[in-house]
């Protein structure tokens, strides 16, 4: 049924886009943004998604052209300079979802199933994101679209019970972050936010592709909203000197509502069920666009798709046994993925737009 209707609408985008934003990367940022900017963490967590919902519109406006990164970067750099452009692309993916699948599988077996071995729990986590993705867009979008309620909504519900019931003394006053930590907070902004990437790829599979600009950037101010309560949420219960020193501050946080109506005896499933959702859908995108990908690069048809999306699923379960555990797992995305996401979500779009303004004034 899927393979059939590869179109998804405006509603699944931005749901897809929330639900990507919405990674293990989250449950790290509040201690991190404490830790660069101290009181100030909620300020640049506003500002930083301020900055990723104007790279959203960029990435927006350059999707109004015809097809996807491929065309754009060969077209605009030339054949031999634009492929290299989305080869790195490529690494991209691969880097952000092989590092999300290993930290997600190490949270997991610390918190749920430890004595589950990690390999296993990436590969169950894998396959059934290998799963959406070999089904095609829709299948992602309306498995967004149905997981959203299923997830999204509960989490709110949750944030919202904390803020009722948290005091606020802890934020004051309210300072503004120094300026030489810009681009550290930066930096740490741009993991939520990695993936926007897919949005090279997703425009041509739209329904309504003319809409598609305040579609993304109104799913990337609720986004970036969200964030800034999280951290602003996290600084109120911890103040920003025992923030600083959490491990999982975001899901610490949440832990503190009771559920007792329930009869929950570990609450802390219910809330690590939403991760699981926003996990399983990035992973999906990052398989059926990376094997998408790889297949336009090397121009082999959709025949070889099935086996594309076999390798991608092979590369990513290898390549997360890579780091040693989760702290180095950890300090690599640190160390690239800031920069990556720096090029690909800011600077490229940037480029691309000047080379489209300047061919249609020749």
């Amino acid at each position: 049924m899927f393979a059939e209707n590869r179109k998804i609408s405006l509603r699944q985008l931005q749901i897809l886009l929330l639900l990507d934003s919405f990674g293990t990367a989250v449950l790290f940022l509040p201690a991190e943004l404490a830790q660069i900017s101290g009181k100030a963490c909620w300020v640049m967590a506003l500002l930083g998604g301020a900055v990723f919902v104007l790279a959203s519109f960029l990435l927006a406006k350059t999707g109004e052209s015809a097809g996807t990164a491929v065309e754009w970067c060969r077209g605009a750099f030339g054949y031999t300079f634009g492929t290299a452009i989305l080869t790195g692309l490529a690494f991209k993916i691969l880097l952000d979802g092989l590092l999300e699948l290993r930290i997600f599988s190490e949270i997991i077996c610390r918190a749920m199933l430890p004595n589950t071995p990690v390999w296993a729990i990436s590969l169950v986590v894998l396959l059934a994101a290998g799963l959406l993705a070999a089904q095609g867009a829709e299948c992602r979008g309306r498995s967004g679209e149905v997981l959203f309620f299923a997830a999204f909504i509960p989490l709110v519900i949750v944030l919202a019970a904390v803020a009722v019931s948290v005091e606020y003394g802890r934020i004051q006053p309210v300072t503004f972050p120094a300026v030489r930590t810009m681009k550290e907070g930066l930096f740490a902004m741009s993991i939520p936010f990695q993936g926007l990437t897919f949005l090279y790829f997703v425009f041509p599979v739209l329904q309504r592709k003319e809409k598609a600009v305040s579609a993304v950037v109104i799913s990337s101010l609720l986004s970036a909203g969200v964030l800034t309560v999280v951290v602003f949420l996290c600084l109120a219960v911890y103040g920003e000197g025992v923030l600083s020193e959490k491990l999982l501050p975001s899901l610490q946080m949440l832990e503190r509502v009771s559920f007792t109506g329930l009869f929950l005896t570990r609450q802390d499933l219910l809330l690590l069920w939403f991760w699981m959702v926003s996990a399983c859908i990035f992973l999906s995108g990052t398989v059926y666009y990376g094997s998408f990908l790889g297949m336009r690069l090397f121009r082999q048809n959709t025949e070889k798709r099935k086996n594309w999306l076999w390798g991608w699923l092979i590369l990513l379960f290898l390549a997360s046994l890579l780091p040693e555990n989760m702290a180095e797992a950890y300090r690599l995305r640190l160390i690239f993925s800031p920069w990556l996401n720096l090029f690909y979500l800011l600077v490229l779009p940037v480029i691309l737009l000047i080379l489209k303004k300047r061919r249609e004034q020749v």
